[in-house]
């Protein structure tokens, strides 16, 4: 273009941007370049295996595919604990030890660590009225899980809370709450306190 024929203000503007094969400047290549040395240097002085406190911890034996469950245990299928987070903290508590004069504690409970016929039949009609636990009367009510729980995850939550908060109790198997289920289908309402509870004893 001729120069004499560029009007001022063509003159004040800058160039069209283009393209052009700049090189990489030199202080990229050195940062790849330390990227690289440090990620070869840091694999080769990991330990093999890694440390368990750097993975998820879980041993060879916790990834082995687990035996079928004996005829007559608790439950397989069922999670007890969960169960009982679901269905009875609010009253029980976390801890098992219930609310002073409304829900009796599970703690050292003489229904829970008793009879495993006579907690499967408590948790399948539930109770009304007063209850003594442990030498102390309660009130409130407990509600019946015959047609909420299957009798497996009724013998998982009375397994759970027969080994819970110092309890040593043998489990309750499913075949139990099935015995105390048809021994006591004709029952319609929960057991009336500690006059209708003491026939379970």
């Amino acid at each position: 273009m001729d120069s004499s024929r560029t009007s001022e203000q063509q003159r004040r503007e800058y160039a069209d941007p283009q393209e052009a094969a700049n090189a990489i400047p030199m202080g990229i290549y050195a940062l790849v370049a330390c990227l690289v040395v440090f990620g070869v240097y840091y694999i080769l002085t990991q330990p093999t295996p890694l440390a368990p406190e750097m993975g998820d911890q879980r041993t060879l034996a916790d990834l082995q595919p687990k035996a079928p469950a004996k005829a007559g245990a608790a439950v397989a299928g069922a999670d007890g604990q969960a169960i009982y987070a679901a269905r009875c903290t609010a009253c029980h508590q976390a801890t098992g030890a219930g609310l002073p004069g409304v829900f009796p504690p599970l703690a050292g409970s003489e229904w829970v660590t008793g009879k495993g016929e006579a907690l499967a039949s408590i948790l399948l009609h539930g109770v009304t009225g007063a209850v003594t636990v442990k030498g102390a009367k309660f009130s409130g009510a407990m509600p019946a899980f015959k047609d909420q729980l299957k009798d497996e995850e009724i013998a998982a939550l009375a397994t759970y809370v027969r080994s819970q908060w110092g309890n040593q109790a043998p489990p309750v198997t499913t075949e139990v709450v099935a015995k105390a289920r048809a021994d006591t289908a004709s029952r319609a309402a929960p057991y009336n306190g500690d006059a209708e509870l003491a026939t379970l004893k």
